[in-house]
């Protein structure tokens, strides 16, 4: 209990730290919000009323803890592109991005760790060769290249799907789910390959201890050894791994967004940086991060639940 209680003071302790510096920096670079958008012809008075407006006039600490205040009630500002809430604009976009993810990562749960045990079964033979290049050539594919390849194959020429007309969740779910679900296989590719590598070498890591060794020596059969030891005392390794992939999802969620023509977060936020539509930036950065760091967080929880080792150290 100590441990968990341990772990979210530091998420919190983490995300205000990022949630400071994030602002801080985008109230140095970001110029004059006001200028941008009433444009240079607007009059001192103008400028001077739309300050006060967005509070611009306010002390910097007011407005920073005003704006950290708004995560919570869902007031942070006002875009200065779109020219509406900041929150208004962010919250369907969400929505997608967290559903991309969500369905990307378990493509690489179903897939990766099922691929990992077979794959163990052929180590050091010749199809053992063959795996090792194609996982190889997975990693190094760029998923823009990929995503594009699969755009064509499925969405042009078999038609399952319609590239950049992403038809909305809320508007028909079952055609957004097929859009999304390519979408996704174009993220999970090398990152399904690259979990397959970690837990097969953590699989071989594991046969070769002295406990695998005793056990089979004692007449028990591989195959159980590897299902009910092995596999167990990899879940910690391959939870962590499954962690890091799962906050990594977001950031790779911007360029097949791109490619696919798909409304989230990740698409916003290209445009917002373009267009210096920096409440909207700074917004998104902090959701990014807090992704990232609630991933790593959730990581270690669960493997604090797996090995009674880790929860003693966290309870001492």
């Amino acid at each position: 209990m100590k441990y968990a209680l341990k772990r979210i003071l530091m998420l919190l302790v983490t995300m205000l730290i990022v949630s400071f510096l994030t602002f801080a920096a985008f109230a140095l670079i970001s110029g004059d919000p006001a200028e941008a958008m009433l444009g240079t012809e607007a009059t001192p008075e103008q400028l001077a009323a739309l300050r006060h407006e967005l509070g611009l006039d306010r002390p910097f600490l007011t407005r920073y803890i005003a704006w950290l205040a708004g995560f919570f009630t869902g007031d942070l500002g006002t875009s200065i592109r779109y020219r509406q809430p900041v929150w208004e604009l962010i919250a369907p976009k969400l929505e997608v991005t967290l559903c991309l993810c969500l369905v990307s990562f378990v493509i690489i749960t179903a897939v990766s760790i099922p691929l990992a045990i077979w794959s163990y079964r052929w180590v050091g033979g010749a199809f053992d060769w063959l795996r090792t290049a194609f996982n190889q050539l997975c990693m190094a594919v760029p998923p823009f290249f990929t995503g594009i390849l699969i755009s064509w194959l499925f969405g042009i020429l078999l038609r399952l799907f319609v590239p950049g007309d992403f038809p909305g969740l809320h508007a028909n779910f079952g055609r957004a789910l097929v859009h999304l679900f390519f979408a996704a296989v174009c993220l999970c590719i090398p990152r399904c390959a690259m979990t397959v590598r970690m837990m097969r070498s953590t699989v071989i890591g594991e046969m070769q201890k002295a406990y695998v060794r005793t056990a089979i020596s004692r007449g028990n059969d591989r195959r159980a050894v590897l299902t009910r030891h092995v596999l167990k005392n990899s879940l910690t390794a391959t939870v962590t791994f499954l962690g890091q992939t799962m906050a990594e999802l977001v950031g790779g969620s911007v360029v097949v967004e791109q490619v696919f023509g798909i409304p989230g977060l990740g698409r916003l936020l290209v445009a917002s940086i373009s267009t210096r539509d920096y409440p909207v930036v700074q917004t998104v950065v902090v959701i990014l991060a807090f992704w990232v760091v609630l991933a790593g967080t959730l990581a270690d929880l669960i493997n604090q639940r797996i090995d009674p080792r880790l929860r003693l150290g966290g309870d001492a």
